[in-house]
């Protein structure tokens, strides 16, 4: 099983790995808590039970969807999952979605994802990712701009959230080829 090792900003260490159903517990308990928060997610409430998440993380070894799990110093940090787009002609890109915990934001964890995230893509075949977010989510839109994502458009008023409407970023990255010397 491939896994990635790396380093928060305040020196502990960050393992990036394929999730297992052992995982579904702490991503489940994770995405409820970023949905909780209000201001990051397009949803108001987690649209998903445990048993949905154990079928995702299960589906993963029978197609080409990458779920990755993210531990700081051994504790469930965040995750992240790369789907393939559902167009033949599209195959070659996959859809990224992130989540990192607030406990764990501002140290590195969702770079470490990202990362291993581009090399996994990239051993699967993906020749780019795109992904999106909210225009007033400013630590993600930082984060993918430091790692070479470009803007390639916005969707107006494309949320409805409580406290109004919220515009969509669109991004994407071209996985560069490696090079055969």
């Amino acid at each position: 099983m491939q896994e990635w090792k790396f380093v928060s900003k305040d020196g502990r260490p960050i393992s990036i790995r394929p999730a297992n159903t052992n995982d579904a517990r702490n991503i489940f308990d994770g995405f409820k808590s970023v949905v909780d928060e209000g201001v990051w997610l397009p949803t108001f409430s987690p649209n998903s039970t445990l048993g949905d998440w154990i079928h995702w993380i299960q589906r993963t070894s029978q197609n080409r969807e990458i779920f990755l799990v993210s531990l700081l110093d051994g504790v469930y940090a965040g995750h992240l999952t790369l789907q393939p787009e559902e167009w033949m002609a599209s195959g070659h890109v996959a859809r990224l979605g992130i989540i990192v915990v607030e406990e764990h934001r501002r140290v590195g964890v969702g770079r470490a994802l990202m990362m291993a995230a581009e090399e996994a893509a990239h051993a699967e075949g993906f020749e780019k990712i795109i992904l999106s977010t909210f225009d007033s989510n400013d630590l993600a839109k930082s984060l993918y701009d430091s790692m070479g994502y470009r803007v390639v458009g916005y969707r107006m008023k494309h949320f409805k959230m409580p406290d109004g409407y919220i515009n969509e970023v669109l991004y994407e990255k071209e996985l560069l080829r490696k090079q055969n010397v």
